[in-house]
């Protein structure tokens, strides 16, 4: 599986990379200070550059494959990591602090799983508190929990028809949850192992971490 980890520009100076980067490292711009302030040299470089520190970039220029667009475009740099992601036939992309800070680009990168996901890429969020996990109908997806730990179900598209879930506390099967309604939210692992089934639709999996 061919996988790509986006960096998003974030304010999270105590956020420790605790999880395996074990792909091809992509900064959406201001992304990269965050990395090269954790000895970290991305592969990639993208976005119009407004938000990349000079020492970064200046770093970065024989380091990077770099990709400069101008400031006067119609895409933030999170969606020109993933237009990348599926030009060169990625598999999955892990979004790196892309549904923290600022609401407009937490609202955005959220909207902009539906486009994507259709064209065949898995995608995944991770931030300082949250995992994000996306199911697109018809998919299943394993997970563990801890014990009492909430997790919230969310129907990105306007319904997912659900098939089961397993482990939680509040049950689902052959149910739908409507994008329009809140019943998904914070439900209670009751188990170390979860499941979800889901046969249509485009769903959400947020858990703490």
């Amino acid at each position: 599986m061919k996988k790509a980890f986006i960096f998003c520009n974030n304010n999270y100076i105590d956020f420790a990379i605790d999880f395996p980067v074990d792909g091809k490292i992509i900064a959406a711009d201001g992304g990269a200070n965050f990395l090269l302030n954790r000895n970290i040299t991305p592969d990639v470089l993208i976005g119009d550059f407004d938000s990349i520190s000079d020492s970064s970039l200046e770093e970065l220029r024989d380091k990077a494959e770099i990709l400069q667009f101008p400031k006067e475009k119609d895409k933030t740099d999170s969606e020109l990591a993933l237009d990348y992601c599926i030009n060169e036939h990625f598999d999955s992309a892990t979004m790196v602090n892309a549904v923290n800070g600022r609401l407009e680009h937490s609202l955005a990168n959220i909207f902009l799983i539906e486009n994507f996901v259709k064209k065949g890429l898995s995608i995944y969020f991770i931030n300082k508190e949250n995992e994000v996990f996306v199911l697109c109908g018809p998919d299943e997806i394993e997970l563990n929990s801890k014990k009492g730990a909430e997790i919230s179900l969310i129907s990105l598209t306007e319904q997912t028809k659900m098939e089961f879930i397993r482990g939680f506390k509040y049950p689902l099967q052959n149910e739908i949850l409507f994008r329009k309604h809140t019943r998904g939210i914070s439900n209670i692992a009751e188990q170390e192992k979860l499941s979800v089934k889901i046969s249509t639709g485009i769903l959400l999996i947020i858990r703490g971490r």
